[in-house]
């Protein structure tokens, strides 16, 4: 079977944090420059960039799958990611009726842009994306997965807004296709803390920059490239109790 290299946590211009380099076009650029096989947009809370970096991956023959970051009740991220953009904007429409109505400062933490295959800003968003949605961790987890979606738990081994910095462990019962974290050589240091075996540990770019990209990713053996493909090559990653190959 072909193996890809799939970095699945990139974030646009649409991320406050993000750079205003992040656009879609250079987005897809990056991608192709480092030999990324299959990306997926994972914005703040919001996923409205995804359709046209997907509209010029195409014209590449770059995977581009649709998703966001959440951020739920617990100051936890959580990757959502989709094959069909609809259902990454059914996504994002719950999360945003469920996030708090605090505008965006643009002098601190940046714009929130909305931006074509030809770098024009469709729209700003006004609201504060970085905040946290009104929805548990497990709740969020068992809306993807019912909806078809990849959830991955973000940079586990980060000491902010990761399952282990806010909860501690991670619970047996939350619905987790892989566990991301930054350094792949030292993620059996966090087996202690993982109820249920089985879940494998992936490391993507977590790109906000476009020199980012790429820069960690995760090969993955599957037949058909999608979310079904993915999911499927890390349940076997998890049924050996490897880790998946960085790139």
């Amino acid at each position: 079977m072909p193996e890809f290299a799939c970095d699945l946590h990139i974030h646009s211009v649409l991320s406050p944090c993000g750079s205003l380099d992040m656009s879609p076009r250079v987005i897809v650029q990056k991608a192709r420059e480092a030999r990324l096989d299959i990306i997926a947009v994972t914005d703040h809370n919001m996923t409205e960039n995804a359709p046209y970096v997907k509209e010029l991956g195409e014209r590449t023959g770059l995977i581009v799958l649709s998703g966001m970051e959440l951020q739920t009740r617990e100051e936890i991220h959580l990757l959502a990611v989709f094959d069909e953009y609809d259902r990454a904007r059914e996504l994002q429409s719950m999360v945003y009726d469920l996030l708090p109505e605090i505008p965006n400062d643009t002098e601190f933490w940046g714009d929130q842009a909305v931006v074509d295959t030809e770098d024009n800003i469709v729209r700003m968003e006004d609201r504060l994306l970085i905040n946290s949605a009104d929805i548990s961790i497990e709740d969020a987890a068992s809306w993807i997965k019912a909806h078809g979606g990849l959830a991955i738990a973000s940079h586990i081994d980060s000491t902010t807004f990761s399952i282990i910095s806010q909860l501690g462990f991670i619970p047996e019962h939350i619905e987790l296709d892989a566990l991301e974290v930054r350094n792949i050589d030292t993620a059996g240091e966090f087996a202690p803390f993982i109820m249920k075996r089985g879940i494998p540990f992936v490391t993507f770019s977590d790109a906000h920059y476009p020199d980012d990209i790429g820069r960690r990713r995760t090969l993955l053996t599957m037949d058909i490239p999608g979310c079904a493909g993915i999911e499927k090559a890390l349940k076997a990653l998890g049924e050996k109790n490897v880790t998946a190959g960085q790139g």
